[in-house]
């Protein structure tokens, strides 16, 4: 009737808060509602709590008859002129922003789903060196292959075996959608700490297509902020020269001989002038711990070093 909601205050000044409470506007500033409005949902939360009390006093002046004398003369029952947007309605101090994450944290309790992002976004190209597969394409893998993931998990079902052991069932998700990975009680033990709900996880395991609908078999895992590469910097000659690749990968190859305890990638920085080139090695020259293996490749006079998967 009035136009466009200018800011929190002109809302809560507009609508009926007899029929909008204030833990329902809390929710729809973290769902994103008024993003439009003020992008700084923190904010929005802080400055509520003076808005709807400022708000609720307005409705009450107006029911009684006395805020529409005030607001003919441009003051509120306090005091305060009016500006373009309306009254000058308190504010809380500044306060920063919700850290990402949250903003989708809050999104998913609140809606079941995610609306301004999803929480694996921000890390697709990052993860590229990994070469992970994509969940909807699970079932294109034959039995056993050997893959890794970046995922989410979504649900947690504990389950203790008859022999007393416990393991748990999975459902996991990725940009490209859902499947359930099983956690035997081996592997269970190794990363029960890490299987909590929405972790960001790079996950390794083995395909399982004994039923109709392929399920991943989960080996290893490992939180996405906390993986490393193996970085390996060549100039142009040892990037060209077949005697210095051949040794290059020898050593790589003697820093993992059981392939499938092999989770850390190596990452060659090929460096010709101003040029800066990422070359990420196959799956068969990732290697089982990164600092022996730096040294190792120093020792062999290749410049070396670890990097975080996320900086790079």
């Amino acid at each position: 009737e009035s136009g466009e909601f200018k800011s929190l205050a002109d809302f809560c000044d507009r609508v009926d808060l007899r029929a909008v409470n204030r833990r329902s506007l809390e929710s729809l500033i973290h769902c994103g509602a008024f993003d439009k409005i003020a992008s700084n949902r923190n904010q929005l939360i802080h400055d509520l709590a003076f808005v709807y009390d400022w708000a609720q006093s307005r409705a009450r002046d107006r029911s009684s008859g006395q805020g529409n004398l005030l607001d003919l003369l441009g003051i509120s029952s306090n005091g305060s002129k009016a500006n373009k947007n309306g009254y000058d309605a308190p504010k809380a101090p500044p306060v920063a922003d919700l850290p990402p994450q949250e903003k989708l944290k809050f999104e998913k309790e609140l809606l079941g789903f995610y609306v301004s992002d999803h929480p694996l976004q921000s890390l697709r190209k990052s993860t590229q060196v990994l070469a992970p597969i994509n969940l909807a394409q699970l079932g294109d893998y034959k039995e056993d292959t050997i893959l890794c993931a970046v995922v989410m998990i979504n649900n947690i079902k504990k389950v203790t075996t008859k022999k007393g052991d416990s393991m748990a069932i999975l459902q996991i998700e990725d940009l490209t959608g859902q499947v359930e990975a099983i956690v035997f009680p081996k592997s269970y033990e190794r990363v029960n700490p890490l299987l909590i709900t929405d972790a960001r996880l790079i996950i390794w395991g083995k395909v399982d297509r004994k039923e109709e609908k392929a399920k991943l078999i989960l080996d290893d895992a490992e939180p996405v902020e906390t993986v490393q590469l193996v970085m390996v910097e060549l100039d142009p000659q040892q990037a060209t020269t077949i005697e210095e690749q051949h040794r290059l990968r020898g050593i790589l190859k003697e820093q993992c001989p059981d392939k499938e305890k092999a989770k850390i990638p190596v990452v060659a920085i090929v460096q010709s002038g101003d040029a800066r080139k990422l070359v990420r090695f196959g799956r068969q020259f990732w290697v089982q711990d990164c600092r022996t293996t730096v040294q190792a490749l120093n020792n062999a006079r290749f410049l070396a070093h670890i990097q975080m998967l996320t900086g790079v």
